[in-house]
């Protein structure tokens, strides 16, 4: 809703009646209309002078996490306490049990911007291998949906020097080693040819010239009804006349128009599904029985990783401890009355596999790589006697390698 003031900071757009701008620090000129402007609805606790706006969201789920809370009075939206709702304890549950998961990618509107985790640690202080992942993760995504990449502790912030608190891609990462990217939906910039400088401008005021782009751009592809809602004088219990109308933001600006709706989760989705490739992918390169005599045999098995990231996933799972080494499970049935084991393998004695990510950024097709052969490792067993010997290898991001002999 809009109401005219004389120290209101908008103005309407010359040549577009209805359309509100904001007014330029030398717009002193009395005889021009200005107004305020604000969602419908009324001042809580008015006193038939002091208009307070009250907060337009509500919670912010996505301040809620344990890394860097800052309470209500510092972080509108905030709560009182971290994972104070069922929601966000929830979410946090989810990560807690799943240790398979190696990265997660969080989407929100609006921007069409790609932003790297984590916000309130320096790059210096994050693992060089994750940093890479997830700059990968980012440029992946950037291809496919065509949004810019920023770092949630450089460029991306609200206010110059103050970053993001609270957030959920930030606590995984850095409390349970998962990769982490956010995704903020539909670039209207993009589309109309809207000129910018900084990320978080998007979020602020809209030059005239930008206006103009943009309502050219919303004439030819939409038809007003979509996007725009003619003025209209009410009158409001607390102010008396004012008037609705104006942009339908919600699917205008902070969401696609319903008919650009399919192309952005689609492109979205595909730079997500080549994410998900990145998981480690182990794979038997060697299996040989061989028997050393007529009672004793020995299984020697060569595991490797094929795929990108290591079975860890990152360097900051093992950092923080929240995997461990990979495990070793033994099921063995219908023993032999003579079965002993000579030499099998323990926990504690298989490794984490890198992947083919190791040695990034410093992969050069003219130099090769900083090789290291720490992306396969030979196992070894012998027994004596007959028995079905049931063995579970589990890498936790690797997965879990069952085989039977």
């Amino acid at each position: 809703m809009r109401w005219q003031d004389s120290a209101g900071p908008f103005k309407e757009l010359a040549g577009h009646p209805g359309v509100l701008v904001p007014r330029s620090p030398y717009d002193i000129d009395q005889g021009e209309k200005y107004y305020h402007v604000l969602p419908e609805g009324i001042f809580e606790n008015y006193d038939g002078f002091s208009k307070v706006k009250n907060y337009d969201y509500g919670y912010d789920f996505n301040r809620q996490a344990p890394s860097f809370y800052s309470p209500e009075g510092m972080q509108k939206g905030a709560g009182e306490i971290p994972l104070e709702f069922p929601e966000p304890r929830a979410v946090v549950e989810a990560f807690r049990k799943r240790k398979n998961i190696f990265a997660s990618n969080s989407y929100h509107t609006y921007g069409g911007f790609i932003i790297k985790t984590p916000a309130n640690v320096k790059d210096s202080e994050v693992p060089l291998e994750d940093m890479q992942a997830m700059q990968k993760m980012g440029e992946i995504l950037t291809d496919k949906t065509h949004y810019t990449l920023h770092a949630g502790n450089d460029d991306f912030v609200y206010t110059p020097g103050q970053t993001l608190p609270g957030t959920f891609d930030e606590w995984y990462y850095l409390s349970q080693g998962v990769l982490g990217i956010t995704v903020e939906y539909w670039d209207l910039w993009s589309q109309a040819k809207l000129s910018w400088s900084k990320a978080v401008e998007k979020y602020e005021s809209l030059s005239a010239e930008n206006m103009k782009k943009l309502l050219s751009w919303a004439q030819e592809n939409l038809e007003k009804e979509d996007y725009f809602l003619e003025w209209k004088k009410v009158s409001h219990p607390q102010l008396g006349e004012v008037e609705i109308g104006g942009f339908k933001s919600a699917f205008f600006v902070t969401n696609p128009p319903l008919k650009f709706l399919k192309t952005e989760l689609e492109k979205t989705f595909k730079g997500t599904f080549l994410n998900s490739l990145m998981f480690p992918d182990l794979e038997i390169k060697q299996k040989q029985l061989q028997a050393l005599d007529n009672k004793t045999f020995k299984l020697t098995l060569v595991v490797a990783n094929k795929g990108f990231l290591p079975t860890n996933g990152s360097a900051q799972a093992l950092k923080v401890k929240s995997i461990g080494l990979p495990d070793v499970k033994y099921q063995v049935t219908n023993v032999s009355s003579d079965f002993q084991w000579i030499k099998r393998v323990e926990n504690g004695e298989v490794k984490h596999l890198k992947g083919f990510s190791e040695g990034m950024p410093r992969i050069s097709p003219f130099f090769g790589t900083t090789f290291g052969h720490a992306y396969e490792q030979k196992l070894e067993w012998i027994w004596q006697g007959k028995a079905d010997i049931d063995v579970e290898l589990g890498y936790w991001k690797g997965g879990i390698l069952k085989l039977r002999f």
